[in-house]
Formats: C-alpha cells, structure tokens, sequence
C-alpha cells in the first residue's frame, strides 16, 4: 500500500469489513427500483436520450487514467490515450489527479480523440477549503475545454469519507478508514452531504457540463443536485452473490448509473479479492516482493472485468469505467517474486528497467489478457 506519489486509490476496498456496503442499498430500496426507468444520455454530449431497454450497449464505455506517477512525459501521454481509444475502443476516459497541467494535457488528447472527458478532481488528505480552491480551478479549466469539446463532465471528489480531512477523525486517509465504523465516524454522510452541496454551489456557475462525484458504496448521497449518480463498486466474495441486485438498486435514484470504477488484479484468487487485490505485496521489504504462494492469472482478471460489463448491460447502466489504464510504478517480471504487476489493476504491463525496455526510458506497455478481452467487448 506503500505509494510514494500518493495512496493508492483502491485501499479505500480495505475498509468494507468494517463498513457494510449495504449502506447504499438500505432498506427495501432494491425491490423497490424493480421497474425504475432508465435514463439514456449520448455518450460524447451528455444531453438527454430516451430511455433504453436492459440489454443493451453500455452508452459510455472506458477506464480510468491515473495521471498521478514519477514518470510523466507528454509523448507517452499521448500514446496510451490513442491506444485507449483507438485500440481499446473506449469512447470515455475518467481522468484522475490533483496536478491541473497534467490533468490538461490528459484531457486535450482525449478530446482530440473524440472521447467523453470526466475530469475526477483529486486532493488527498486536504480540508475542505484546499479541495474546493482547487475545484475552482478544475471547474474552469473544464468549461474552458467544452467550449470546443462538449462532451466533458466533472466528479467533485473521491470517496471524501476516507480521503479529505475533517468528515471523519483521522490524520490521514489510513486513519479515517479505520475510523469509520466506531462512534468517531457516526454523522459523516451528514458531513459529506454539506460539502458536497457546498461543492456543488461552487462549480456549478463555473462549469456547465454534468457533475457526479464518485462514491464510495459505504457513502449515503444526496444524489438530488447531481446529473449523475457515480459509485465505485468493486465485486469480492462478500457480494458476489448480490452484485447484480446491487447494481439495479442505483437506478432508485432516477438518474443515469455509472460505475466510475470496477477492476480486478492479475492472480488467481483476486476476483475473490476484488478491490483489495492489490494489498499482497511486502512494502517492508527492499525491493517490495510479492510473497510465496501467488500464482499469476491473466484469465483471472479478464473473466472477471467480461462478468461484470455482463451485468451492467442487464442491470441498464449508463457508463462503466475499468481501473485502471497502466500503473507504470508496479512493472511485470518473470520472477513471481518481483512481479508487482500481479497486484496491479492495469490492462497493460510495464517492464523493469533491466530488460532494456523499462517505462522511464522508452514508455513501453504491453497488453494483458484483460486488454484484449476488454477491446473485443468494447469494439463497434
């Protein structure tokens, strides 16, 4: 979980033990979405589309981009955005980071390609004040952008419960998760729902494309001032069973559903895992290992990622966002030991240094199985 740009956007996976993820299905709210209308946009503008039937094509389809790494070059940049459309077939891309160039330079490449562009404007462990100082900046930059390029839209955060300051006790995000299922967490959905509203009041005059805010499934949200409702919903074995149920219970809101973030790492047993997959590597160690008894399993990860676009088809869903891209910090190896792409998310790997082509140096990427499996699905 060691992340020297930043925490690692899953870890927020490692509190559901504590934090049930019914919280967002409380109720009968399942059953009672069980004939809710489903709302249609046009996956590149975002303006209003008569409602479809389950079954079909997911509207917006794509991955999440971190722009969050050590290595940061534009002609790689460039790259793996045509790759993403181009060989990937998305027609979205959900841009994450708190750095506003980077986050330009991202979005500019994906509108010259033609994608939908959702910016997820991202401040870890900042106060309220910080965040939306730089949601100000994100608002306009974005309006800026959909003057030329209307599909653009913006999430207000990332599960704020865990990774801003001051809803719930916690120097840091780590903290705040532990925190969150005691008494010292109890009032922060009601905590959460006012900045949101304050977030909401701020870059709505600013901005005038659509605006969700990326959920976490323990987050109860007021969805009312939102064009979309977005949550993270990553499936492991204490859902599987009820994955499907509940996915159609966000249709309750009446607005279109998308899942900004679904994934799963690269060895046997990490669908089981789902968004805490990634959580078996020894940081403790120098080089960071992998320890004994992990087996590498491209089938795993690509059956897992096809399953669930197979209930998002069914369940009516609006969009679907795959984590992540690339992870250009965790490299494969053939030693199993040192392959920390197996706990990584990424369609693509990236090599180590000592084979000549390691990312640094020539930015080379190589399709996993999910890739492949994914651009099949995602094809015209």
């Amino acid at each position: 979980m060691s992340d020297k740009t930043g925490p690692r956007k899953t870890g927020s996976q490692m509190i559901t033990a504590r934090i049930s993820r019914r919280a967002v299905l409380a109720g009968t709210a399942a059953a009672a979405v069980s004939g809710a209308a489903v709302v249609a946009w046009d996956a590149m503008t975002g303006t209003a589309d008569a409602a479809p039937a389950r079954g079909r094509r997911l509207p917006q389809h794509g991955v999440n981009y971190d722009t969050e790494r050590e290595v940061w070059k534009p002609a790689y940049v460039r790259r793996e955005i045509r790759a993403i459309r181009r060989d990937l077939h998305c027609n979205a891309i959900i841009l994450l980071g708190s750095d506003l160039r980077r986050l330009m330079l991202a979005a500019r490449c994906a509108a010259r390609e033609g994608m939908f562009v959702w910016f997820e404007a991202r401040q870890f462990d900042r106060d309220a004040r910080t965040t939306l100082k730089f949601l100000t900046a994100v608002a306009k930059a974005a309006e800026g952008l959909r003057r030329t390029h209307p599909g653009v839209g913006i999430s207000v955060g990332c599960e704020l419960t865990i990774f801003m300051a001051g809803l719930v006790p916690g120097k840091d995000w780590r903290e705040r998760a532990a925190n969150l299922g005691t008494p010292a967490g109890e009032g922060c959905n009601e905590r959460l729902n006012a900045f949101l509203a304050r977030a909401l009041k701020t870059v709505r005059p600013l901005f005038g494309g659509r605006l969700t805010y990326t959920s976490g499934v323990w987050e109860e949200v007021a969805w009312r001032g939102f064009d979309v409702v977005g949550v993270d919903l990553y499936r492991d074995e204490t859902n599987e069973a009820t994955y499907a149920q509940e996915v159609r219970a966000l249709h309750r809101f009446g607005k279109p559903v998308v899942i900004t973030e679904f994934g799963c790492c690269t060895y046997r047993g990490a669908d089981k895992r789902g968004g805490d997959g990634f959580d078996i590597v020894d940081w403790s160690q120098d080089p960071p290992a992998i320890p004994p008894g992990f087996v590498r399993d491209e089938r795993t990860q690509a059956r897992y990622i096809s399953e669930l676009l197979d209930v998002y088809e069914a369940e009516g869903v609006y969009g679907a966002f795959v984590y992540d891209f690339i992870e250009p910090d965790g490299p494969y190896s053939p030693d199993p030991a040192r392959d920390l792409d197996m706990a990584g998310f990424s369609l693509v790997k990236v090599l180590a240094p000592e084979t000549g082509l390691g990312y640094e140096k020539t930015g080379h990427f190589e399709p996993k199985l999910a890739f492949r499996t994914l651009a099949r699905r995602y094809a015209p």
